[in-house]
């Protein structure tokens, strides 16, 4: 005779989006960074960060959606 499978835990909602606050602004923060970076490489005032920055929190606005419509 087989064992009926238990249902899968699934996390606290909050240790999860805890963990992708922290996710999010390790990844702004980076990005942040290296927008610095090339800005004084290229002497290009702050367009570099700004771009980096802005493109950095489109991908993390998409993979938040992508992650909620998943564990939801």
């Amino acid at each position: 005779m087989k064992k009926p499978k238990k249902p899968k835990k699934r996390p606290k909602t909050w240790a999860v989006l805890t963990g992708l606050t922290f996710q999010m602004g390790v990844i702004l923060y980076f990005a942040s960074q290296a927008g610095k970076a090339l800005d004084t490489h290229w002497e290009t005032g702050k367009t570099m960060t700004l771009s980096l920055l802005i493109l950095a929190l489109a991908a993390n606005i998409y993979g938040l959606i992508k992650f909620l419509n998943r564990y939801n």
